[in-house]
């Protein structure tokens, strides 16, 4: 096998397209090679899986300062500081720290429907690998080192795997594990209930309150830091279960929570431009009038 075919560590964030080395999706080795050979022919996927879409796109994760390190949403400059933003300061949430890639939008949320409702895994390996990534940077940044944290994933009930034939936030904890050093631990199972798409927003934290529980034969020697993993963050309700859940079953110091995608705030900043604009006109319409 020649160099130009094995396959390289994975990078991130990727190096401009001109400086890849051009391999075509067939010639590729390795446990990544194969998913990628079972998905293309098996399974039918047409698609670039997501490093290679987003090396196309040139995509990358957010910047430190485009979203609330506290809360997970998108803020602007000077918005968010050491005690989160506008949206979030005053509310107590269960985690001390929230992570993320992106908005759950474009891209980022092609790639992860394409895992969680097609069982393309090699998507969601690469996902995970740049979820790993960010949480590596962050753990260095909190002088915490791997062996004292674990990252528990979002359970999903059996039936939802049978279903879609693929638990999506388990594989993307293993793939995010291997690139940070971060052990997995499966720590919560879920009860049956609605899935939280098939209830309102404001039904949400309702439906999810009593959904997890702790596993029967979990244990925990009492981590410094556990890490809750889930693919997307809409209204904050399942992670919030799954943070009081831990909370209340493990000795555990801090908690974190990071998630591929955040859904972002509908209309937030229409409305305050659409408000700022209808102050604005009040004093022309007045000049008019008289």
């Amino acid at each position: 096998m020649s160099a130009e075919q094995k396959t390289t560590r994975f990078v991130w964030p990727p190096r401009p397209i001109e400086d890849q080395p051009e391999r075509e999706i067939t010639t590729v080795s390795g446990q990544s090679g194969l998913l990628d050979v079972f998905e293309t022919q098996l399974l039918g996927r047409t698609g670039l899986s997501f490093e290679r879409r987003s090396r196309q796109l040139g995509w990358q994760p957010d910047a430190i300062e485009d979203y609330c390190v506290r809360c997970g949403g998108s803020v602007g400059p000077h918005e968010s500081d050491g005690e989160g933003c506008p949206t979030c300061r005053r509310k107590r949430l269960p985690w001390q720290r929230a992570i993320r890639l992106g908005a759950y939008a474009g891209h980022l949320q092609v790639s992860i429907r394409d895992l969680k409702f097609r069982a393309w895994r090699q998507t969601g390996v690469e996902l995970g690998r740049c979820m790993g990534d960010r949480l590596a940077w962050h753990l260095e940044r909190a002088n915490t080192e791997p062996s004292d944290a674990v990252i528990v994933p979002v359970p999903c009930h059996w039936t939802r795997r049978v279903r879609f034939g693929v638990d999506h936030t388990l594989v993307l904890a293993r793939a995010a594990s291997g690139q940070c050093g971060v052990p997995v631990r499966r720590l919560l199972t879920r009860r049956p209930g609605p899935r939280q798409l098939q209830v309102s927003a404001t039904e949400r934290s309702r439906n999810v309150s009593r959904a997890f529980q702790k596993r029967r034969f979990g244990r925990l020697q009492a981590p410094k830091l556990v890490i809750v993993l889930d693919d997307v963050r809409t209204t904050g309700a399942t992670l919030r279960a799954c943070c009081r859940t831990i909370r209340s079953g493990y000795p555990v110091e801090s908690v974190w929570v990071v998630t591929a995608g955040v859904t972002p705030m509908r209309n937030r900043r229409e409305r305050a431009n659409r408000l700022e604009g209808a102050e604005r006109s009040i004093p022309v319409m007045a000049v008019q009038e008289n």
